[in-house]
């Protein structure tokens, strides 16, 4: 009979609403073959029903190329090292095969996104054989920019489609120019005498080695420099955040939506490429986080240890700018997945987001992004939390994740929780609620559980969002809820 019910409640917490919403899980950062994972577009949406998710969020690598040049001709002599991407393997052919794959796999949505690394930039010199390279890991995810034209042209490191006719760009140029005395070598015959015997003859012959090898060089110069344009952020130089701004801005006026990945994740190494000693590092970045403005999301759930989210920490100082106006945009907390493929025993399932949807689509999950209608879940293949109810009430009028509430001081407030299992089994949970970066309440009981914390409006602007943790590794993070004057 337990089983029963069991199976009962998972079936209605799967399909029932929050609200009026759908939950739609989905693993959030993805990527397939067609640039840095493992499984083809048709093995990820397979994996992904198995383990009951509803989407996929794919974020295949936009233009993943490192590379060094010596001054001033850095285009002729530079080193490249180069992982698929969605701007080498062609944007619309990136787009038209997720929208064939989707027509092949109607049961799981698959959104197209790309994970950009809008800078890097190197320390040291090759003269000194010490060379390091920053920041490679410091992404941002963009998701809802679907047009190839406008998602070819994003700003980013090596991206030459941003970049202007310059300067440097034209040094980088001019050792083309190399094959015009080249050819002038080739096409003239040189004179000189030879003696055949008793008898000097005048002998005329073209110069292949020197002309030969002065086109060839002219033409690898024309062919590095190309399209002659600058890079738009240059790795030569530290250019702080501006490059990361820019691309928030420029997708924001687009319409899409960004994610800083992975923000307290690290990244770190070394290799010698002969006698060279090349090292690697992306040190963790949550300051990133309060330093830029008007991005969506980041990555507040992953498989990583964290601080940004906890109270009082870089989440809700950002938040608490928010409610005091010192800020257009909040920032919502997403799930981040990070699949390549099932190496080390890795999933594509503990690691979720949960959007509240009123239809299966792929606009419907962009809106709950921009709009803060999702939590954050970590879970075991074989079980996990469910977000029931948080709400935020003043008896009139109700509001879930991302949205504000209206509300005139002295009225009484509300928040509801109610945290379930999707199989109906019981497991001992810990919740905290948080109201502008305090701790306002914390209970501990079995699923499923239920909470309500009551106080009256003051007048000040005010925010809650809520912790769930029960046995490791399960944990939901929801997104806030807010209270403002009519």
């Amino acid at each position: 009979m337990r089983r029963l019910a069991g199976a009962l409640a998972a079936l209605i917490l799967a399909a029932g609403p929050v609200g009026a919403a759908e939950r739609l899980p989905a693993a959030l950062h993805v990527h397939s073959d067609l640039s840095t994972g493992e499984l083809s577009l048709d093995q990820l949406a397979a994996a992904a029903e198995r383990q009951g998710l509803g989407a996929v969020l794919l974020t295949e690598n936009f233009l993943l190329r490192v590379e060094y040049g010596l001054p001033p001709f850095r285009a002729l002599t530079r080193v490249v090292r180069e992982e698929p991407s969605v701007l080498e393997g062609g944007v619309g052919r990136y787009l038209e095969r997720v929208r064939a794959a989707q027509a092949r796999n109607p049961r799981v949505l698959l959104v197209p996104g790309v994970e950009v690394v809008p800078h890097y930039h190197w320390t040291g010199s090759p003269v000194g054989l010490d060379m390091t390279v920053h920041d490679t890991q410091k992404n941002l995810l963009v998701f809802g920019v679907t047009d190839p034209a406008r998602l070819a042209a994003l700003p980013a490191v090596h991206n030459r489609r941003g970049g202007g006719y310059t300067w440097p760009a034209l040094v980088d140029a001019l050792p083309g120019l190399l094959i015009v005395p080249g050819a002038l070598l080739l096409a003239t015959k040189r004179r000189h005498l030879a003696r055949v015997g008793r008898a000097v003859v005048v002998v005329r012959r073209r110069r292949w080695l020197a002309g030969g090898l002065l086109v060839a060089v002219g033409a690898v110069a024309l062919a590095r420099a190309w399209p002659f344009t600058a890079d738009p952020y240059p790795p030569y130089a530290d250019l702080g955040l501006g490059p990361h701004q820019d691309l928030i801005d420029h997708v924001d006026r687009l319409g899409g939506a960004t994610i800083w990945s992975l923000p307290e994740a690290r990244d770190e190494g070394e290799q010698w490429v002969g006698p060279v000693r090349v090292a690697w590092r992306t040190p963790p970045y949550p300051d990133a986080l309060e330093r830029t403005s008007r991005y969506t999301a980041f990555g507040g759930i992953y498989e990583d240890t964290t601080r940004f989210e906890r109270p009082g920490e870089g989440w809700d100082r950002v938040l608490t700018q928010y409610v005091a106006r010192e800020r257009s945009r909040p920032a919502w907390a997403v799930g981040e997945s990070g699949f390549h493929g099932f190496a080390a025993g890795r999933s594509v399932g503990p690691i979720q987001t949960v959007f509240l949807v009123g239809e299966r689509s792929e606009r419907a999950v962009l809106d709950a992004l921009k709009q803060g209608r999702m939590y954050a879940l970590q879970r075991v293949p074989k079980s996990g939390l469910v977000l029931t109810d948080f709400a935020l009430t003043d008896g009139r009028a109700t509001v879930e994740s991302g949205a504000t509430l209206a509300v005139p001081p002295g009225a009484p407030l509300e928040v509801r929780l109610g945290v379930e299992t999707g199989d109906g089994a019981p497991l001992e949970v810990r919740v905290t609620l948080v109201k502008n970066g305090a701790v306002v309440g914390a209970w501990a009981g079995p699923t499923p559980f239920r909470a309500v914390h009551r106080e009256a409006f003051d007048g000040t602007p005010a925010y809650w969002r809520a912790e769930v943790r029960g046995p490791v590794p399960h944990r939901v993070l929801t997104n806030p809820v807010f209270a403002r004057r009519p």
